[in-house]
């Protein structure tokens, strides 16, 4: 049915037409793009450097991509690039504020992040993410209306130009230069040309998919020049960026574009007032839980451990599979309720009794499930068994085997992430190598992985890393509180290293505390936040103001809060290394 009695030549006349149309579509499609390029250009004359990538490094979340190499002076800033790009994160959330969208997560269309200048794939995913939100911010009312400051007439190249003036700073960061605002107007303006009817929604969304294309949207560009000292003093709008990226993971809000337009971001009690300020807002809590889901390596294929899990359920009754989800989520409300509710230090989240439970996660702590519902509620556990992050069931179960403990687990994230100590990676097939049989003499699990990596190739990363996964010998496979293991009773004393430390322990309670309390964990939480809040890895004069935050950590009443701001009050927060020559 629907054939003509012609066959195909009867169908010529349309064919014809529509591939006119097609070809039409296409040479306006060349023609749109060769107007953006136009339109885009480079960045500002006197920005040099190279695109740093989003990803991690060692630290808790710095950005590979713009760490520096080489030496660096004890008093130096560390060389960076002038234009790192947006993590996905930061993308997600900056175009969710630009459009005042909560909805929009463009980075799911995006190619993984990887270490490195963009290729070609990840330009093309920014390209085809440009022009699909630029699509759906004219097409979404709520968006169009949020985003215009004015109603067209005539033309509407006045409304476009204030679009343009209004829109562009927000998306840059920064006023626009006059050269910028003019390219942009100019890519309005030929919109008859790059569009299929010329309308001015059709040359607004344009100009959008122009702005989110560009180097200026999709890097936190830093073009100051001005040099005080040894260094480039940034301006008002760089520092406000610096501000919004590191503690909230986004753009500048109304309040900091005020303030950089007053030109105060370069005194530091008035960068202190804004951070003061920005960390009474929800976004804080969310990077302050994107941080420690760094540091305890809840993300990442570290990550998988959290979430990737078998226990036994005979063996543990207590425990269900549908528990799993909720351990990552009870960690993260206790880390949120340590910084921003109780306003805590570094001490006491190493020491701090306080849990999230609900009816699944609540036996595991020994507690009635029956009196909760499905909601983390808060609760107080016994101090006798618990105190801080890592006798929590969230670490304790993930960090184990499907039917016992796991020393070392527990031991080397301790001693990796939490003392900064560098280890070697294990011999091949060390994973693979089972645990003793249990003889008369060797019952506990303490016992058999001592014997395990007794071997000389072993022992020397296993003397240091065992030590400090025994005190946790207390907890079992889900992370309950256990003190008999195979029929004897559990031993979880010993002494650890800590830096070239050697610190006695009696248990897990008085392990964290001792953690809680040294030198060497505190460097190594402030060495993280340091490197997350200025995406380069520490070193340089980094290192000093690693060495000044340790030692105000050693001050109970020195919170977190405290810690952020006084990284982002700092004179290196405001300044950057000249490149190069």
């Amino acid at each position: 049915m629907g054939q003509t009695p012609h066959g195909s030549d009867s169908g010529a006349p349309e064919q014809e037409h529509t591939t006119r149309d097609a070809a039409g579509a296409r040479r306006k499609r060349w023609l749109a793009f060769g107007a953006l390029a136009l339109a885009l250009g480079a960045l500002p004359v006197g920005c040099k450097g190279s695109v740093g990538a989003a990803g991690g490094s060692d630290g808790a979340g710095s950005s590979s991509g713009n760490g520096g190499s080489g030496t660096v002076a004890p008093d130096a800033i560390p060389p960076a690039s002038r234009i790192p790009r947006l993590s996905h994160l930061q993308y997600d959330h900056t175009v969710q504020d630009l459009f005042n969208a909560p909805q929009l997560t463009p980075s799911n269309s995006l190619p993984p992040e990887a270490v490195g200048s963009m290729d070609d794939r990840a330009w093309t995913g920014y390209k085809d993410s440009a022009a699909a939100l630029a699509k759906t911010a004219i097409s979404t009312q709520a968006i169009h209306d949020s985003i215009l400051p004015c109603t067209p007439s005539g033309d509407g190249a006045e409304c476009a130009s204030q679009f343009i003036s209004s829109f562009g700073a927000r998306a840059f960061r920064r006023p626009l230069t006059s050269a910028e605002q003019t390219r942009f107007e100019a890519l309005y303006a030929g919109r008859a040309q790059t569009t299929a009817t010329g309308s001015f929604d059709e040359g607004i969304e344009l100009v959008v998919e122009g702005f989110l294309q560009s180097p200026s949207f999709l890097t936190r560009a830093e073009l100051s020049t001005e040099r005080v000292g040894d260094n480039i003093q940034l301006n008002s709008y760089e520092v406000a960026s610096r501000l919004s990226y590191a503690l909230w993971n986004s753009m500048p809000d109304k309040a900091l574009f005020d303030a950089a337009l007053r030109d105060e971001l370069t005194q530091p009690e008035k960068v202190r007032e804004q951070a003061l300020r920005m960390l009474k807002e929800p976004r804080a809590h969310a990077m302050v839980k994107t941080f420690h889901e760094r540091y305890l390596r809840l993300e990442g294929t570290e990550g998988a451990r959290w979430t990737d899990f078998v226990r036994d359920e005979t063996l543990f009754p207590a425990f269900k599979a549908e528990t799993i989800p909720y351990l990552k989520e009870e960690t993260l409300r206790f880390v949120d309720y340590i910084v921003f509710e109780k306003r805590g230090g570094f001490q006491a989240l190493l020491t701090d009794n306080t849990a999230f439970v609900n009816n699944l996660t609540a036996p595991l702590y020994g507690l009635d499930g029956s009196a909760y519902g499905a909601e983390l509620t808060q609760a107080t556990l016994d101090p006798a068994e618990r105190s801080g992050l890592f006798t929590r069931v969230g670490f304790l179960a993930s960090h184990a085997q499907v039917v016992r403990t796991s020393p070392i687990l527990r031991g080397a994230l301790i001693q990796k992430y939490v003392l900064c100590r560098k280890i070697g990676s294990p011999p091949a097939g060390a994973e693979m190598t089972p645990l003793p049989e249990i003889t008369p003499d060797i019952v506990t699990t303490r016992q058999r992985v001592g014997v395990q990596t007794s071997p000389d190739e072993c022992n020397f990363c296993h003397s240091i890393i065992n030590p400090t996964g025994f005190p946790f010998e207390h907890y079992n496979a889900v992370g309950s509180w256990q003190n008999m293991d195979t029929g004897q009773a559990v031993d979880s004393t010993g002494t650890a290293l800590f830096g070239e430390r050697e610190v006695s322990y009696q248990g897990p309670i008085d392990f964290s505390k001792a953690l809680g309390d040294a030198p060497e964990a505190h460097s190594c939480y402030a060495k993280n936040w340091v490197e997350f809040a200025f995406g380069r890895r520490a070193q340089g004069i980094d290192l000093r103001i690693i060495d000044s935050l340790s030692k105000k950590m050693n001050n109970p009443d020195y919170t977190i809060l405290d810690l952020l701001v006084d990284i982002v009050v700092s004179d290196t927060f405001r300044s950057r290394a000249p490149e190069a020559k």
